[in-house]
């Protein structure tokens, strides 16, 4: 399993600003390769957005440096908490499946993430954790 906190400061700042494409395909990678992804949370529960239509949305990041970029405005105070990605294939996707809850991928400061269903994020990640096996 491949460290936390191996970003440099160039490193992080080229996938923030890179595409929706390139962040996804980043975040599939990371996510399988280190077993674990990140969502941002206050003391109380996990931050949530919505898409243009309203609907909820589950925000994930590959690394807690990304998704401490985004604790600013609304999520001013929250922090970057640990999931791992077998939990989160296996009981958080299912789940978020049920209740229509789509999953922005690695969302930036300026940029909403990549939004996609729960159950089609699930596959992606299914596919990429066999590469391991």
């Amino acid at each position: 399993m491949a460290p936390a906190s191996d970003l440099n400061e160039s490193q992080r700042n080229a996938l923030l600003s890179s595409p929706g494409p390139a962040r996804f395909k980043h975040f599939i990678g990371r996510a399988a390769d280190c077993e674990r992804l990140w969502g941002l949370r206050d003391a109380d529960a996990w931050v949530f957005l919505a898409d243009d239509t309203g609907a909820p949305g589950f925000p994930v990041w590959p690394h807690p440096d990304y998704a401490t970029a985004c604790a600013t405005g609304t999520w001013a105070g929250c922090f970057p908490a640990e999931i791992d990605v077998y939990a989160f294939t296996e009981k958080w996707l299912p789940d978020m499946a049920a209740r229509e809850v789509s999953v922005a991928v690695f969302p930036t400061p300026t940029a909403s993430g990549v939004w996609i269903k729960s159950e089609e994020l699930r596959q992606y990640l299914v596919d990429e954790l066999e590469k391991y096996e």
